[in-house]
């Protein structure tokens, strides 16, 4: 009897354990996350979880319960079911407004979601009676409620309580491209009353309207721009086929909103997927292929990209190769909402996700999914704050889901409102609040080395940048300390700068002593002789690659010491930058260093010998060996400081450190050039001609050599897959 008892007990038990994890996944059906600064997903506490669904049937019952007894009068008997759900909009009084395009409505639901007004039917400004047709989009002032009547190709307004107040019509047609049809899907206003407006199918920017229709701008066009491809073939096009050619046009927005400040933020769908997905990928921070901006007045993108990845929604997604997946490709967006605290989200609607981010455009938390369970969605079209809630308006059921934020979102809100506040030791602990609930979080490093920064403490702040991988942040903060740094050697460092250049001063005499000393011709020359040399042929190119051949003022020995000193400078390079060069801290491959020196310096000197034996050089194949390696000095004579440098400069500061670099491998071009014309004894012509050549054969020569290691690969391949099928046999 006992023994019954155990078993029941521990039968009851599993089943509570199996069936109380399938509740709680049916609770939270989705994964919140975010993205490192590799791209790879992190998954994270959930920040917001759904609380409830309105579709039709919650909304009838309100109206059947007589909540609102006025409402209940005036609607119960001709309510209609959501038809076509369109938009939601929630104005600072907590109320919300759907836009049904199906059955041609407003409808106005109070904080708690029950039905106050429905707009569909009034009276015009002729007095004669009218209605709402598809209504696209729907936007509420402090007094006015706007509505994009799509269908009517206008935008109507209408007073708090539903009372008509102004129709806004089509602006002249002589503004838009021919066959533009004219269908507002999205509408905002400014406090000083102007009126924006996306129209569909028009690629000219956000329509800036006065309240008469009479047209004042468009507002932020995206930028179109040729390829390099497209520009080379327009040089010799006729006119006629310029005429002909596929025009390059700016996309269309889909959605907008306006904020407190008169900042439009928009959103597009029409950018190429593969295009998109690339900038993307390489964490392009311009607003070229963004596919949501935020817009000043006039028109200009003001969004700072400053997260590991620009605000365009999902980061890794499946290419269009991928055939066992059946979404691809980088997000749909279709809306944009602003929300409490400066967290602003987009709703990618490929994928029923929500991406919410910081003003510094940091991935705070996304999540969603496709379905058909309380809390996913099933094709998202716009998406609305209640306060610290958040409304999801599926087009597919005609509901509407809230979620609520939960205590890890309300530190993330926090956070963010006590940084904007400037309490920023408030929130410094609000940060390493969140660190402790998900330390996978990124955006709390950068959140608490602001506070940090801002406070004036820069050595912490860099390290919590460098957790980060802040890069930009980083260089702020390294500034400032080395600002405070400078000001107590302000002694020492220009001796040092002095005693660097005297010094190379110094031995740039001694070398060019001993060089004048060693003029006599010997057929053996020392080492230090020969490395000596390479600093008068940098300078004196003519003279020196004359006298490394005739004179044997060097040798292959130098010649390899100078080709294994720039190697290692290359190695050096690799791993001894400083950190703004390499924040995620990418392992060096040292093979591909000695590689990239090597390879390049042999195809060259092969591919060159075999040009100019056919065409009477009379440089030998070690000449040009030699006098190519000779040609590299700059390199490790220019580099090296710059890798020394690279450790106290900044973000701002590395472009001086790129053309140094830059002028390194100029300066190599012209010898190298310079080199091969006096080598072979060539005039300017024939040696431009030679050296093309030379880069045309030593690109033959690295694709046969490909070829040729794909063909031993095959074959290789082939013998193995037959030995391994003869031991297979012999083993039956």
């Amino acid at each position: 009897m006992r023994l019954k008892i155990v078993r029941v007990l521990l039968l009851a038990l599993c089943c509570m354990l199996l069936f109380g994890g399938v509740v709680a996944s049916a609770v939270i059906p989705y994964a919140t996350y975010t993205y490192s600064v590799s791209g790879r997903r992190q998954i994270s506490p959930d920040a917001y979880v759904p609380l409830k669904v309105i579709n039709s049937a919650t909304i009838k019952k309100g109206l059947d319960d007589g909540v609102n007894e006025m409402a209940t009068q005036l609607y119960k008997d001709s309510w209609a079911d959501i038809s076509k759900l369109s938009d939601v909009y929630v104005d600072k009084l907590g109320y919300v407004y759907l836009a049904d395009e199906g059955t041609g409505r407003i409808i106005c639901l109070d904080e708690n979601y029950n039905v106050r007004l429905i707009i569909q039917n009034f009276t015009n400004h002729m007095g004669v009676p009218d209605s709402l047709s598809a209504p696209g989009g729907v936007f509420v002032s402090d007094t006015e409620i706007l509505v994009a009547d799509t269908g009517k190709s206008r935008i109507v307004i209408f007073d708090k309580v539903g009372n008509f107040k102004l129709i806004v019509p089509e602006p002249s047609s002589d503004i838009f491209p021919e066959d533009t049809v004219y269908k507002p899907v999205a509408v905002c206003t400014n406090s000083a009353g102007t009126i924006y407006v996306v129209v569909s199918s028009l690629n000219y920017g956000v329509l800036s309207l006065n309240r008469d229709g009479s047209f004042n701008a468009f507002i932020g066009p995206q930028k179109v721009t040729y390829s390099n491809w497209q520009m080379i073939r327009r040089i010799f096009m006729t006119e006629e086929q310029k005429r002909k050619m596929p025009r390059v046009v700016s996309v269309e927005f889909n959605n907008l909103i306006i904020d407190n400040d008169g900042f439009l933020y928009v959103t597009t769908a029409a950018i190429d997927p593969g295009t998109q997905q690339n900038a993307i990928s390489s964490k392009d921070k311009s607003d070229k292929y963004a596919p949501v901006k935020k817009l000043n007045p006039s028109g200009k993108d003001v969004m700072l990209r400053n997260g590991f990845y620009p605000p365009s929604g999902e980061v890794d997604v499946a290419p269009r190769a991928a055939t066992n997946v059946t979404m691809f490709g980088a997000s749909t967006l279709v809306d944009v909402a602003l929300g409490p605290n400066g967290m602003w989200s987009i709703i990618d609607q490929k994928r029923s996700k929500v991406f919410t981010y910081d003003n510094n455009g940091n991935l705070l938390f996304a999540f969603g999914d496709k379905g058909d369970q309380i809390g996913l969605n099933q094709n998202l079209v716009a998406i609305s704050y209640q306060g610290t809630k958040m409304l999801l308006a599926d087009q597919t059921s005609n509901t509407i889901t809230v979620y609520k934020r939960t205590s890890y979102g309300d530190l993330l809100a926090a956070a963010l409102q006590n940084t904007e506040d400037q309490n920023y030791s408030e929130a410094v602990k609000y940060y390493i609040s969140i660190l402790q609930h998900n330390n996978n979080y990124d955006a709390a490093y950068i959140g608490i080395a602001e506070s940090l920064y801002r406070a004036g403490n820069y050595t912490e702040s860099m390290q919590y940048y460098r957790d980060a991988y802040d890069t930009a942040g980083f260089s702020k903060s390294y500034h400032e300390y080395r600002k405070i740094w400078v000001e107590n050697w302000i002694l020492v460092i220009p001796a040092v700068v002095i005693v660097f250049f005297v010094g190379w001063s110094l031995f740039m005499k001694y070398a060019k002593k001993q060089n004048i000393k060693n003029r006599v011709y010997r057929e053996k020359r020392t080492i230090k002789e020969e490395l000596l040399y390479a600093f008068h042929v940098i300078l004196h190119p003519f003279d020196g690659f004359w006298d490394l051949k005739h004179e044997k003022r060097g040798g292959v020995r130098g010649a390899t010491i100078i080709l294994l000193t720039t190697i290692l400078v290359f190695i050096y390079q690799a791993v001894g930058r400083g950190y703004l060069y390499n924040s995620t801290g990418v392992r060096v491959d040292y093979l591909q260093q000695v590689l990239s020196v090597a390879i390049p310096l042999l195809l060259w000197v092969v591919a060159n010998w075999c040009l100019t034996t056919l065409f009477d050089g009379e440089g030998t194949f070690k000449d040009i060996y030699i006098a190519t390696c000779y040609a590299l000095t700059p390199l490790p004579i220019l580099i090296l400081p710059t890798i020394w440098l690279s450790n106290v400069v900044t973000v701002d500061e590395m472009a001086i450190l790129g053309l140094v670099e830059s002028f390194a491998f100029f300066w190599l071009g012209l010898l190298i050039f310079f080199g091969m014309m006096v080598t072979h004894d060539y005039t300017l012509g024939k040696n431009i001609l030679t050296v093309i050549g030379t880069i045309v054969g030593a690109t033959f020569i690295m694709f046969i050599c490909v070829l040729f290691g794909n063909l031993i690969a095959r074959v290789f391949t082939f013998f193995y897959n037959i030995y391994v099928e003869i031991s297979i046999r012999q083993g039956r």
